[in-house]
């Protein structure tokens, strides 16, 4: 199938921003049977997410993804890397909704199905409590599960105080400091080493060099995500997802998901909530999967579960 590549920049509910968006799509607009919207991960941008999208365009998915607020071509001249402004993680769901509506004009009749990779995934696990009833369907990828109270307790305190001393746009070195204590628990999400990202040497090298990739945020932007995560594993954002088929999808190596503790969590606590969830973990496989030795198996088990919702069988 003949695809064909566009981009796209609206203006970001951050005032003076404005997000800038890749789209795949098939050359014929009446081979459009999906449209799949992607949130990537904690520093990164959309340019990684063109092979698979590639794929999924020859499937007959419009496929469209915006870098985040601070993050690849969404930073503004001047701007600040890693920050999100003053409203925080739901300034980048809003502008995932304003993406939602321009893709959804195009498009109005095929079945929309949101996907988030690492942060990402959080963002749409936020996004689906507060616009899910728009949607057919969800990927939620390279996720992570609950941190305990005391832990996030403490992980405020820290960040409140890091934001007052070096102001919101500052940095300060303490967080990769907590986060390489542990890999595998409390800011895990926020600091990944390299060589976490894939079993393929090439990708992990790719990652590096990217100037693009890898960027220490901002004191509120660590704020930012861990308010993020506490909000997403509650109770009650288990109670306000939307009764959409999901799949929870990871490798079973990636430290954010704890090994895959954390995402059989995820998947437990959705499944007594009376979700329709199915759960992939690929022996092996680090944080970003798209990127894995194994991608190929990674992008037709996405490319079934969306065959499967348009099918009704999901």
């Amino acid at each position: 199938m003949d695809i064909k590549k566009r981009e796209l920049s609206f203006d970001s509910c951050v005032e003076d921003e404005r997000i800038f968006v890749r789209i795949l799509e098939p050359a014929e607009k009446a081979n459009v049977k999906g449209v799949l919207q992607i949130a990537h991960g904690m520093s990164e941008h959309s340019l990684l997410y063109v092979e698979f999208a590639k794929y999924m365009a020859s499937k007959g998915f419009a496929v469209a993804v915006n870098d985040h607020l601070g993050h690849g071509k969404s930073v503004s001249a001047g701007g600040s890397y890693g920050y999100f402004g003053k409203g925080g993680f739901q300034n980048l769901v809003q502008d995932m909704h304003k993406l939602y509506t321009l893709i959804h004009r195009d498009y109005p009749e095929a079945p929309y199905i949101l996907m988030g990779h690492s942060l990402g995934s959080l963002l749409v696990r936020s996004y689906c409590a507060q616009h899910g009833s728009e949607l057919a369907g969800a990927v939620i990828m390279g996720t992570c599960g609950s941190v305990p109270k005391s832990a996030i307790k403490v992980q405020k305190m820290i960040c409140n105080t890091a934001v007052k001393k070096k102001g919101e746009k500052g940095h300060d070195e303490i967080f990769k400091k907590m986060a390489s204590v542990n890999s595998t628990r409390n800011f895990a999400l926020l600091s990944i080493p390299a060589d976490w990202i894939s079993r393929d040497a090439d990708e992990v090298e790719k990652y590096i060099k990217d100037p693009l990739c890898g960027f220490d945020f901002t004191v509120s932007g660590y704020r930012d995500i861990l308010l993020l995560q506490e909000r997403v594993a509650s109770p009650s954002w288990f109670k306000k997802m939307p009764q959409i088929p999901i799949l929870l999808i990871s490798g079973d190596s990636d430290p954010v998901g704890g090994f895959g503790k954390g995402v059989r969590q995820v998947a437990r606590k959705l499944k007594k909530t009376g979700h329709d969830v199915r759960l992939i973990l690929y022996p092996g496989a680090k944080h970003s999967i798209l990127c894995e030795i194994n991608r190929q198996e990674v992008f037709t088990d996405i490319e079934n579960f969306l065959d499967d919702i348009l099918a009704g069988n999901a």
